[in-house]
């Protein structure tokens, strides 16, 4: 039996990682990093225009810790020098809103071709649009919340850790439900939540470690910042990927255990 269960796990990696191959997802996990990297100082700029000047002061000690300090300087810089311009909140705006989009089209034509789904309409697809940027958002909303209110590793205990895990499972549910026209049930969906939860807390815990390490490993000043963060967003987004490709496996396997027990009753 224990065998059997590992079997079929193994059988179960091996297709997704061929599967993952043939869909050729790499390519939509780096537009959807480029997005999401376009979008960062935005994101602030829009932050800072509703909250307000008093945050500009504390955006250094707010920033991301996994940027060098020269990093952080730079961002600093963007945004206080963007922040005071009319239009800066406009272009910002406009920037996040044509990011959002290419990254919930990206995400969808995933899903399509790895369910080999039909066209959907119009209404469909403003509606998977809308969950998988709400679903990011909480994502992100989670690991932040996360950060403020728990000690995380190294210097802390990993029930932070736990806990962001959980969050992000929840978080990933509707991303993968909805746009699916393959999984039944939002139970269906776990197994890729549950791979894409992980696989944002294990990258999440290597930042931290970096944090710690910052001045060991910043050996390219500002630029390594950067490196950082798009090969964390590269790495997230094919993460997320393959959490479509694990549920449609796994959906697959289901179907076809299904009809095999109603061949031998």
């Amino acid at each position: 039996m224990g065998d059997d269960r590992l079997d079929r796990a193994l059988d179960t990696v091996v297709t997704v990682i061929k599967v993952a191959y043939e869909k050729d997802v790499r390519y939509p996990a780096a537009a959807m990093a480029y997005y999401a990297f376009v979008s960062f100082v935005p994101v602030l700029l829009l932050v800072f225009a509703v909250v307000g000047d008093q945050v500009l002061s504390e955006v250094e000690t707010a920033m991301p810790q996994f940027l060098t300090i020269e990093a952080r300087r730079l961002v600093y810089e963007a945004t206080t020098t963007a922040s005071g311009q009319a239009g800066g909140s406009v272009l910002a705006a406009g920037v996040i809103a044509w990011s959002g989009a290419n990254v919930a089209t990206d995400f969808q034509t995933v899903v399509e071709r790895v369910e080999a789904s039909g066209e959907k309409s119009l209404r469909e697809q403003l509606r998977d649009s809308a969950v998988v940027l709400a679903s990011l958002g909480l994502a992100i909303l989670a690991i932040l919340l996360t950060s403020l209110l728990f000690t995380l590793p190294p210097e802390g205990s990993f029930a932070g850790l736990v806990i962001l895990f959980i969050a992000l499972t929840v978080a990933f549910l509707p991303l993968y439900y909805v746009p699916s026209t393959v999984l039944p049930s939002p139970e269906a969906a776990l197994p890729g939540a549950i791979t894409a939860a992980f696989g944002w807390t294990v990258i999440h815990t290597a930042i931290l470690f970096y944090a710690a390490n910052a001045a060991q490993y910043a050996i390219y000043g500002v630029l390594s910042g950067i490196i950082i963060i798009l090969t964390s967003l590269y790495i997230a987004a094919s993460i997320l990927m393959t959490g479509v490709i694990v549920n449609a496996t796994v959906a697959d396997r289901a179907d076809t255990r299904e009809v095999s027990d109603v061949r031998e009753m």
